[in-house]
């Protein structure tokens, strides 16, 4: 593909400190069109006259959308570049790719637990869930370490407000009485919001989720997918029952 040929970033858009969302388009968005939520794609960026290596990140936008969106940690040289990225430059994007979330606006019950930027193929299908006004019950699980950390936190209260959907913030490295630092997580909060305080474990699980049946959706680091795979095996959920993603986390690519 040449630079004439490709996609164009119109906006870039910085979450928190750490991340950033990059929006691009152009004529070659025909065969996004039947993207689904949650497929992610492979972008290289046109810088110094030449094409970076591929990259791959979640679209994070909804497949009805007509911009595509990534979210993106700084995780190494080419993450940590994004932010000073300009609209109007090149974009080559390939996709899109996978099958996580397959078919979860089928299940009737989902159970979605993330961890950091791992949220972003959930953006994508709550993102969907509320154009399409659907009607399933989620139940969503975001680790982080501090509230700064949750950068969505406006848009998940929001969707709370249009669908069955319930979130339970997970803050590693905040102590219950310091919520009050950020006061969009103090208790003056939406009732379908709720806090716990360290790290996913089996008593969260018990305390938020109704049914072992439910459909369960993990995406986040590999140290972190263990430890809640665990967690979810003694609350009765067999770990091969669990939808897993980690694509997203690969903090050696440069």
């Amino acid at each position: 593909m040449s630079q004439d040929d490709a996609l164009i970033i119109v906006k870039v858009e910085k979450e928190n400190d750490d991340t950033t969302s990059i929006y691009f388009t152009g004529p070659d968005m025909e065969r996004f069109k039947n993207r689904k939520p949650g497929q992610y794609a492979a972008i290289r960026i046109y810088k110094d006259g030449g094409w970076s290596a591929p990259h791959p990140f979640t679209l994070s936008s909804s497949p009805s959308e007509e911009t595509l969106r990534m979210t993106i940690k700084k995780s190494g040289e080419f993450t940590s570049s994004i932010p000073d990225i300009e609209p109007g430059t090149p974009i080559q994007c390939s996709g899109p790719y996978g099958q996580f979330c397959k078919d979860i606006a089928t299940s009737k019950e989902i159970v979605m637990i993330a961890g950091g930027v791992g949220i972003t193929p959930f953006l994508s299908v709550l993102r969907h869930f509320r154009e399409t006004v659907a009607d399933n019950q989620v139940t969503l699980f975001w680790a982080n370490k501090t509230p700064d950390d949750a950068f969505a936190a406006k848009e998940l209260e929001e969707f709370t407000r249009h669908l069955k959907l319930s979130v339970v913030h997970v803050f590693s490295r905040v102590a219950p009485a310091d919520q009050t630092e950020a006061p969009e997580f103090t208790d003056n909060r939406p009732g379908k919001i709720s806090h716990e305080y360290g790290r996913l474990n089996q008593a969260m699980f018990l305390r938020h989720i109704t049914s072992v049946n439910a459909s369960f959706y993990l995406c986040g680091p590999p140290a972190m997918q263990q430890t809640v795979l665990e967690e979810l095996s003694l609350y009765g959920v067999e770990p091969g029952k669990v939808d897993k993603e980690a694509f997203v986390f690969s903090p050696k690519t440069k």
